[in-house]
């Protein structure tokens, strides 16, 4: 028999880490350690309220239920015609 096809080209990688915390939309592992996150906070008008949070890798904006709020368009590539 031929060799087992261990990868297609169409699925994700998987990250085989301890604790996971993906971003929904680039799946950058936003984990760092127990007590500190890589999430970028979001304040609120008051600037004493949490209203939400930013992923540093695509920029995306999530409200404080993890609900997408905004996405960077500039995350998109250009497909080649």
């Amino acid at each position: 028999m031929g060799k087992k096809q261990t990868y297609l080209h169409t699925q994700k990688k998987r990250i085989n880490l301890k604790n996971n915390d993906l971003c929904p939309v680039c799946d950058k592992n936003l984990y760092y350690d127990e007590q500190v996150s890589q999430r970028i906070g979001l304040l609120g008008d008051d600037d004493f309220t949490v209203e939400g949070w930013m992923c540093p890798g695509c920029k995306s904006r999530f409200d404080i239920d993890d609900n997408l709020t905004y996405i960077n368009a500039s995350i998109n590539k250009p497909g080649i015609a």
